[in-house]
């Protein structure tokens, strides 16, 4: 009886236990998108006050890239092309989470324009 039981209970909770860790990946990469989205529009706001130029660069730098001022802890993030700057080109951001890939495009910011980044699949 106490096997029955424990079966009904692995049959109902498991799949529900699977389906939070993939929901908490997608909340993982929304929230670095959304740091990614944060750092583009920082820097973006220098550019306009200051003049500092920027560019979509990695998360090891420059210091006056997107990427590494996003501080992207816990996942795999790459940019093609990682060297635009303000424009308004595009870009494609790759974050690797666990067993998933989610991509994102990032749209530069222009003088008349501020920072982008669009959810692709996700």
């Amino acid at each position: 009886m106490v096997v029955i039981i424990l079966a009904v209970l692995g049959i109902v909770f498991v799949p529900r236990i699977i389906n939070l860790s993939s929901g908490a990946e997608v909340s993982a990469a929304r929230a670095i998108g959304s740091a990614i989205a944060g750092s583009a529009n920082a820097l973006h706001m220098q550019y306009i006050v200051r003049g500092n130029n920027y560019i979509l660069g990695t998360t090891r730098g420059p210091s006056t890239g997107v990427l590494y001022n996003a501080n992207i802890r816990g996942a795999t993030v790459a940019a093609a092309p990682a060297n635009i700057t303000v424009s308004g080109a595009s870009a494609r951001i790759t974050m690797t989470i666990g067993r998933n890939r989610y991509t994102m495009t990032y749209t530069a910011g222009s003088p008349t324009n501020s920072p982008r980044v669009r959810f692709n699949n996700f």
